[in-house]
């Protein structure tokens, strides 16, 4: 199962790290490994993408931003 560190995870949705650290308080699940000889907090790729998608479905911030694409490209 591929796993991100919060760095990567954050990359991937250009979001801060701080954004990731925040979402582990709210539920998030993650984990920790070692890497080059370091503990690094990471999160699994499989359930990271997931709950960030079902996460933003349920935003609704997020859904009127995805109504006002869809009525700008119907014009």
């Amino acid at each position: 199962m591929p796993r991100l560190s919060y760095r990567e995870a954050a990359h991937r949705l250009r979001r801060a790290r701080r954004t990731i650290r925040y979402w582990k308080l709210q539920g998030m699940p993650r984990g920790c490994e070692l890497r080059d000889g370091q503990m690094v907090r990471v999160v699994d790729k499989d359930i990271f993408l997931p709950w960030w998608r079902d996460r933003m479905d349920n935003d609704p911030v997020w859904q009127n931003r995805i109504r006002a694409k869809i009525r700008d490209q119907q014009r």
